[in-house]
């Protein structure tokens, strides 16, 4: 089987623990604390390999593995303060670019309901783009969660992977829920038009 080697530098240093993968496979590696790579058991086909690391702009090479054949690839890679090649992970176990990624599922943590004094769950989600809670009845007082700028019915809450439901389809009561108790909050926007998804894990075991 064909053996890729080689290393990864910047301005003539060398970049440890860089991602090094075949686009459109899962097979890959990462270079090693002196910028050093090695993939093993590749098909024999033109392949294109991939190099990216968060801060440097993403480099792909083109090849033709050959049987029995150890070829040297090297790549020198670009700073990008900017970090505009973002890499998610996607559900089909394949990594992409966050801006071509058609689902782009955001992380609200600890930290961030920390840093914007958020008493509340529902006061935190306000920091996060494309979410919204709003008020939608002065005499009531009930609040309703918006995403993608749809109204609550279009929206669906999971706390601890179990979904939660209400009579008026929108009113889940996130601002009851105090911020000390999340773990982590997941927003799944999709696509326009398209149901989302508010995933929210707290620090209590709700599924027992």
């Amino acid at each position: 089987m064909p053996i890729i080697i080689g290393h990864v530098v910047c301005c003539g240093k060398h970049v440890p623990f860089a991602n090094i993968v075949i686009k459109g496979t899962t097979i890959g590696t990462v270079t090693d604390e002196t910028g050093h790579y090695q993939l093993i058991n590749i098909p024999t086909d033109e392949l294109t390999i991939v190099a990216n690391i968060m801060g440097y702009k993403t480099l792909e090479k083109t090849i033709v593995a050959v049987v029995n054949k150890t070829m040297e690839i090297k790549f020198e890679l670009e700073e990008d303060i900017h970090k505009l090649d973002e890499v998610v992970i996607s559900g089909n176990r394949s990594e992409q670019k966050r801006v071509e990624a058609p689902v782009i599922v955001n992380t609200l943590s600890p930290k961030l309901f920390n840093t914007t004094q958020s008493v509340t769950l529902g006061e935190g989600l306000n920091f996060s783009p494309g979410l919204r809670l709003e008020n939608n009845c002065r005499n009531c007082d009930f609040t309703q969660v918006r995403m993608n700028g749809m109204e609550g019915p279009y929206s669906q809450i999971l706390i601890n992977s179990r979904p939660i439901f209400s009579g008026l389809a929108e009113v889940y009561e996130l601002e009851l829920i105090p911020a000390n108790m999340i773990e982590k909050v997941e927003v799944v926007v999709g696509l326009p038009f398209e149901i989302a998804k508010l995933i929210i894990d707290t620090k209590l075991n709700l599924k027992q």
